[in-house]
C-alpha cells in the first residue's frame, strides 16, 4: 500500500507536459530578451566610446609623451596557480616626479621593448600612461562594457544549453 502512495505522490509532484513546455519557453524568451538587450548595450556602448575617441583632439583631450621604460616585470594574474600572465613597463613620470609607476601592456608589446627603451604613450593627465589610445578612455565604462561582453556570451551559451537541452528531451519523449 505504501509503494503505490509514493508513486502516486512521485507522479503529482511532477510537472506536466504543458507545464514544462511554458516553463522551457519562458525560460527561453527571457534568456533571449536578456541576450538582446545585453548586447545592445554593448554596441551603443562600444559606438558612443568609439565616437569619443574620434572626437578627442591630440594636445586638447590627449597627450602623447615618450616614456623610458626603466624596469619589465611579467606577474601571474593571481596568486593561486595562475593561467595567465599580466606584463608591466615601468617609468619614471617626469612631470609628477613618481619612479616605479607602471603601465600594463599586452605580451607582443612586452616582448618587443626592452629596459632603456622609449615607448610613445597616450594620456590625458600626464599620470597615467597607456601604450595604445584605447587606454585612456574612462575607466569604469570601458570596463564595465568588456564586462558586458563576457555577460553577452554567457547568456548566449545558456541560450544554447537551453535549445541543446529542448531538443533531447523533445526526441526522449
Amino acid at each position: 500500500m505504501s509503494n503505490k502512495l509514493a508513486k502516486h505522490q512521485k507522479q503529482k509532484e511532477r510537472l506536466t507536459g504543458k507545464q514544462k513546455k511554458v516553463l522551457f519557453w519562458s525560460c527561453f524568451a527571457a534568456l533571449s530578451i536578456a541576450f538582446l538587450a545585453v548586447w545592445l548595450n554593448v554596441f551603443l556602448t562600444s559606438k558612443a566610446l568609439h565616437r569619443q575617441m574620434e572626437d578627442m583632439v591630440l594636445g586638447e583631450d590627449y597627450d602623447r609623451e615618450d616614456v623610458v621604460i626603466t624596469d619589465k616585470k611579467s606577474e601571474d594574474a593571481t596568486a593561486d596557480n595562475a593561467i595567465s600572465q599580466n606584463y608591466f613597463f615601468y617609468y619614471h613620470d617626469g612631470k609628477t616626479n613618481e619612479y616605479n609607476k607602471r603601465m600594463q601592456v599586452p605580451e607582443s608589446v612586452y616582448a618587443e621593448y626592452k629596459v632603456g627603451d622609449t615607448i610613445t604613450a597616450y594620456t590625458t593627465d600626464h599620470i597615467k600612461y597607456s601604450y595604445n589610445k584605447a587606454g585612456i578612455l574612462p575607466d569604469k565604462k570601458f570596463r564595465n562594457n568588456e564586462l558586458m561582453k563576457v555577460a553577452g556570451v554567457v547568456l548566449g551559451a545558456a541560450i544554447g544549453f537551453l535549445s541543446l537541452w529542448g531538443l533531447l528531451n523533445r526526441k526522449i519523449s
